[in-house]
Parts: structure tokens; sequence; C-alpha cells
């Protein structure tokens, strides 16, 4: 079997003694930055079994003699970098590359098929490793991407979070959990994806045209989230971790286990997450509760050095509170409220109860794969999976009714899935297939009109990329077709209601052609451009009523059409040695029937309550932008990093502002990363500012309020490892809106009822085994 890269892709090299001779193996190679590739000087190699300590010289190079034939844990430190732990069987003299996580915001995709994954030289993406994700502990999928440059959150109140790539979210934006599209996304904005990052060793964010891999319908990129390989251990590894955050009186508590042989690997993980009220810095945001219950389970069975077979399921459970304070029972105190500076229906002391209006969500994730070498450069990969999506939505229902659900939401799917990849140094494509059945279905007992209606669809797909190197030039292209039905069971929007059958046909495709021109090895160039159209949602066909978790009446629109967009981004990365690393992306999307959901100057009174109503419209659009991020690093003790985001979007036909488009935003951290000692690993200080300026493009004649002022935000950050008998325990605080500063974020459907969270000091710790 080709293996498994480690944690930090580790290229290893034999050469020399053959095993069973005398302790004279010698044990040598480099360590290197993930993101840049830049040798990380007078790193520490620990050997756990030996006790012995190597110290790297100033090019990151290191040599331990007179080794035995054995099996080690090797651990490798360096100054700012979390510290990492490899399991290496040593037979003969052994070179290796060590690589360590220094710079996070220039980290591309690390991901190994086969011997090695070139396709992802291309990329226009950036992840985020094990490393942040375990420092980040309690923060939602949505809020780890965040810091990536480029990336923001769509907000509904503080626990609903949604990631916008490049201005685009929700359906134009593909999640991949673990290998398969994450179903449950297409009933709306007003819910966050429904998986647990904790579980995942990397996060990765696709924004260039090649997310076409994952659906014709990523136009703005793709969320991968992948919880990687087992490592080759026989040993029982793992960790366990606990965070606090003062706001909302949080508790996470995170375990994960895994253990691997020759032939046969698992993993298992799960978090426990309860927090109550958040607070504002003048007061609590009354039923913002939320408690989640999540796990995962993971079986590797690889019968033949050629042949693996991995089992994996996973399960997200949740239940959440609405903000009180974004309803009302009558338009006089909706139109009071959207004036109010503190709202309505907030209680004076913190509570974790949940009350309705309130959800609750589970989600089912079960997955077969299987992958077979035809030789080093060549494998095919099949995928069986099922997702089961269950949502329940509690109202305040008179007469005793407060247990029953205003909405009852099912939702099955099934995915099959083919590739071929062939990883060639000459030229390198894969290919494949996709099939995937979707059945949503409401619960009648309700008694409400169901919100989505009950539907079927059917995706039949295909697409192919291709990569073809020319020198310092790489060309790259590829393209998508997908044959898609959709029978829908709608209620009418006219009196009387009656309930219809629709049948839609649609014909999606995308084309993507692009190149990497790399003069030297710190300068790299890259073009995209794609074309796509996207089918309409069944949500933006056929939504009607109240979105619960956005305090809002939405209305599909049963005549929209296709959307048709053209892509092209530009995107050019320098590097000077070890103190200068620049990134700026320039991209422009132009649309032909741009579908969105446009805010309407309407108030309206239902039975429920008042609420403020939106309709989704198309017209043609343009949205365009910039991202950019410079990293300067002194001697590997300081760092600096500053990043700019901006974007703008407008309607084609009157020039008029697209709504909810992010505003620009600039940020700027710097750090401090204090020298190693025998008992201290990885220590870092961090002061980050951000300054988000006010939205002054937004469309006057629909929004119900003018967007809130700019403000900046501070934070502050400290975490450290303590090596203890080899194992290491790592703690860390982290201080959120330092300044208590009172705000409201333009991005947060629910700004107009109050505002955004105040100080917050998460405390965490974790313990690696």
């Amino acid at each position: 079997m080709i293996k498994q890269i480690l944690t930090g892709t580790v290229v290893v090299c034999l050469h020399g003694l053959t095993f069973g001779q005398a302790c004279n193996i010698q044990f040598s190679g480099r360590v290197l930055d993930q993101g840049s590739k830049e040798p990380l000087e007078y790193s520490t190699i620990a050997i756990e079994e030996t006790n012995d300590y190597i110290l790297a010289d100033s090019l990151g190079q290191f040599s331990l003699r007179d080794m035995c034939p054995g099996a080690y844990h090797v651990q490798v430190f360096h100054i700012g970098c979390p510290p990492e732990q490899f399991y290496l069987r040593i037979t003969r003299d052994t070179q290796m590359i060590f690589y360590l996580d220094h710079h996070g915001e220039l980290l591309k995709e690390v991901v190994v098929e086969g011997a090695h994954d070139s396709f992802q030289k291309s990329r226009t993406q950036k992840s985020i490793t094990a490393s942040s994700i375990r420092n980040q502990a309690g923060a939602s999928l949505a809020d780890m991407t965040e810091s990536v440059t480029g990336v923001r959150t769509l907000k509904n109140g503080s626990g609903i979070t949604k990631p916008i790539i490049h201005g685009l979210y929700g359906n134009r934006v593909s999640v991949i959990n673990n290998g398969l599209l994450q179903a449950g996304q297409q009933w709306g904005a007003d819910h966050a994806p429904e998986i647990d990052p904790n579980t995942a060793n990397t996060i990765t964010v696709v924004k260039g045209s090649e997310a076409i891999e994952y659906g014709s319908s990523a136009l703005g990129g793709a969320i991968l989230v992948d919880v990687g390989p087992i490592k080759e251990d026989p040993h029982l590894h793992g960790f366990i971790s606990y965070a606090y955050g003062t706001n909302g009186r949080s508790h996470t508590l995170t375990g994960m286990a895994n253990r691997s042989s020759d032939t046969f690997g698992w993993r298992i993980s799960g978090t426990l997450k309860k927090a109550g009220d958040q607070h504002t810095p003048d007061y609590f945001l009354t039923n913002t509760g939320y408690n989640e219950l999540n796990g995962s389970l993971q079986l590797v069975f690889h019968p033949s050095q050629k042949t693996e077979h991995e089992v994996y399921y996973s399960l997200f459970n949740t239940q959440l509170g609405i903000f009180a304070g974004a309803f009302s029972s009558n338009l006089t105190e909706l139109e009071e409220a959207l004036e109010r500076d503190v709202p309505f229906n907030i209680n004076d002391e913190f509570s974790y109860d949940i009350n309705p209006p309130s959800q609750k969500v589970q989600h089912h994730l079960l997955k077969y794969s299987g992958r077979r070498f035809l030789n080093p450069e060549t494998y095919y990969e099949w995928v069986v999976g099922s997702q089961y999506d269950y949502r329940r939505e509690y109202d305040r229902r008179r007469g005793g009714r407060a247990d029953i659900p205003a909405l009852d939401l099912a939702l099955f799917t099934q995915t099959l899935q083919l590739k071929y990849v062939r990883d060639s140094e000459r030229i390198r494509y894969k290919f494949g297939g996709q099939f995937s059945y979707s059945n949503n279905t409401n619960d009648p007992e309700t008694g409400i009109l169901p919100l989505i209606p009950d539907y079927e669809r059917g995706i039949l797909g295909a697409y192919g990329l291709a990569h073809y190197p020319l020198g310092k030039f790489e060309l790259e292209g590829g393209a998508r077709y997908d044959f898609q039905t959709l029978i829908a069971w709608p209620i009418t929007l006219t009196v009387p209601r009656e309930v219809v059958k629709t049948e839609h046909v649609y014909h999606n495709y995308a084309i993507t052609i692009g190149g990497v021109y790399q003069p030297k090895a710190d300068m790299v160039s890259r073009l995209q451009f794609a074309l796509a159209n996207r089918s309409p949602e069944p949500n933006e066909l056929y939504s009607i009523g109240l979105h619960q978790g956005v305090a809002s009446i939405e209305e599909g629109n049963w005549d929209l059409q296709p959307e048709i967009s053209f892509k092209t981004i530009f995107t050019q990365s320098i590097h000077f040695e070890d103190l200068f690393h620049f990134d700026v992306s320039l991209y422009s999307h132009l649309f032909d029937g741009y579908i969105y959901l446009q805010p309407q100057d309407e108030l309206r009174l239902t039975i429920r309550g008042a609420y403020p109503v939106y309709i989704y419209e198309q017209e043609d659009a343009w949205i365009r932008g910039l991202d950019f991020v410079v990293v300067s690093d002194f001697s590997h003790h300081v760092e600096w990093n500053i990043k700019f985001s901006w974007l703008r979007g407008t309607s084609l036909p009157d020039n008029q502002s697209l709504s909810l488009m992010p505003a620009a935003e600039v940020s700027s951290e710097l750090s401090w990363a204090i020298k190693d000692t025998p008992l201290f690993k990885g220590s870092r200080l961090s002061i980050e500012g951000s300054y988000t300026a006010m939205q002054e493009h937004w469309d006057e004649e629909a929004e119900l309020v003018p967007p809130p002022g700019d403000y900046f935000l501070l934070g502050l950050s400290a975490t450290t490892g303590l090596s203890l008998h080899g194992h290491i325990l790592n703690l860390g605080v982290t201080v959120s809106n330092l300044l208590n500063i009172r705000y409201r974020d333009y991005l947060n459907r629910l700004r107009y009822f109050s505002d955004e969270q105040g100080i917050n000091i998460r405390l965490s710790c974790r313990y690696t085994l």
C-alpha cells in the first residue's frame, strides 16, 4: 500500500544498511515551514524512546547517528509552531522532511491522493490546519473560516452563521463533509451547516474555479471539511480538550482517540457543547443559548498494499434558541423595535433556558469509500453515502400547543460517486461521475403551511479536470455537466390554497480554464476563467412563510430560471525569503439572472406575529473584489500580518447596490513567539485589531433601516504547550472584543433588533496523548 502521509506531510527516503545490523543508523533531514517551504532554523527534534534531543542548524537541517533499528515517536518543535508528533519505523539510514505550521495565513491545502497530489498546486485556496482548529474549540465552522482572507460570515443572531466567499453564500457555496456534499443547506440561510468542525484535521476554503469538482452550483467556492487519514501508529493516541467562554458561560468538551496497524485503523471523536444567553455590552440576548452533542467514527481497512476501504459515520445534534427580541406581536411593536437601542423581550438575568422560538436539528452521515491503486501514479475511488436531516422549529403557540413544532422537515439523501485519478509528472488528470437522490418531506400534523414543500430531486453528473506542465507554465482546464430533475408539491400563494405538482428538468454545466506561471520558486501567478450555470434551489422557488431563524417572511418565485455566471480570478503570490510574504487576488463575477433574496419595503402582520418580508428576485448583476494579505516575519520570533478585503455588488439594469454584500474590512495581527524551554513549547502571544467600514452601498428603497456604522475590534490571545513526559498539555486564553465595543454588523440579519456580543474571554486546555 502507498502510505498515507502523516500530519504535516512527511517525505521519506530510505537507503543504506539492512535490518538487524548494529546500532549505527543515521537519522537526518530538515524542518520546513508548511506554508512557505522555508527552513525553520534551530528546531528541536526529540526522540521519545531514547530521550535524545537534536537541534537543527540555521538551514533547518539535523542529524543523529548511532541509532538502533526500531519504532520511534518523534516530536518536532519550533518557536511559535504547534508541536507535532510522528511515528516512524527506522530500519536503515533515513532522511526525512518535517513540515510545521508556521505561516498559517499562507497555507495551501495538504491532501495526499496516492503518493502525492500535485493537483493542489494550482488551486486558489487556503487551509485551516488541525492545530488551529483545536485552538478554536467551541467556534462554529463558519467562524473558523473567517480567518481566511476574503471569507466573511452571514449571521442570523448569535448562534447561526454561514460562510460567505467573495460575496456569495448559501446555495452557491458547497460544503463538503468528508467527501460528501452536505445535505440540508437547501432549506435556506436561517441555519448553519450541520457539521462539528472539531472532528476535522483540515478545513479548506477553495475560492477558485476548480470547485466545479464539488458541483456546478459551487459558483462561490467550496468549504472542504476533511477528517484526514489515521496516523499509522499501533499505539493509542488522541486528545481531550475543554474550553470555557465567559460570554454565554459556554462549555465545550471535545475528545478524539485513534489507533492504527498495518491493516486496520480506527478513530472516534465526540463533542459536547452548552451555552446560555449571550451578552452585549449593555444587555442579555435572551433565549440565545444552545446545546450540542456530536460524534463520529472512522474505520479504515487495508487488505493489501493497493487497496483500502473506509467507513465513516457522524452525528450532529443541536438545540438552539432564537433571540426573543426579534419577534413582535403586532405592526406597531415591530416598527418601534426597528428603532429601539434596547430590544423588547429581554431579561435582566442570565439563563441556560431554551424556550420557543427554538430549533432542534439532527444530521446523520454514513459513508463507505474504497480506493484501488493500479500503480503508484494511478488509482480509482468509489463512494456510497447516505445522509438524513431532521429539523423541528418551535414557536410561541397558544392553547397548550407550544410542544407541537411549527415546522417539521425531514430530508433523506443518497449519493454514489466514482473517480479515476492519474497523477504523473508529465500530465495529471481526474474524471468522475456522481449520482444523488433527495427526498424532502413535511409532517402535516404541525397545523401550519410548510415553509419548504415536499419534493424529490435526482442529479446525475460527470466532470473532468486536467493539468499539463510546460516548463514554468502549467495549463489547467475542466468541465462538468449535471442532469437534474425536480418534482415538487408546493402550495399556491393565492386563495383558496391548493397543492399542485410541478416538474422541472435542468441541464447544468461548468467550464473552467486557466494557468499557473512560476518563473522562480518564490513567485507564482495564477489566472482562471469559469463559465457555469446554476438551477434554482427548492427554497428559492417555493419558500412560503416564516423563516424563524431570521425572524422574517420569505417567499419563493416560481418563475426563476437558471442563472449563468462568468468568473475571472487572478492571484499573485510573492515570497521574499524569511522577511516578506505577499498574496493578492482580484476577481470579477458577472451574472445573467442572478438569484437573490430582495428585502421588501413591507412589514406584514400574521397570526404568528409581525415580520419584515423578503422575496426571491432575479436580475443581471456584477460582483467584483480584492483580497490582500501580507506577512512579515522577523527571525521567527516576531510576526506581523495585515489582511484587506474589498467587495462591491451591483445589479446591472439599474446600477443599484445588492443587499447583504460585505463592507470593506482590514485587520492586522502582531505575534511574538517565545523561545522554547524544556517545559514550555510553542508559546505565542498575539494582539489583533480589525476595522470594518460602514456599508455605504445599499438599496435605500428596500432596506428597512440604514446599515449600521463602522467599528473597530481588538483581540488578544496567548497559547503555550507544556511538555509532560512525551505528552503535550496545551493552554490558551483568547479575548475577543477586548474593548467591549457596542456595534451592529451589517451581515447579521437580526441587526435590526440587537447589538453584537460584547467582550468574551475563552479559556482552553488540551491534553494530547
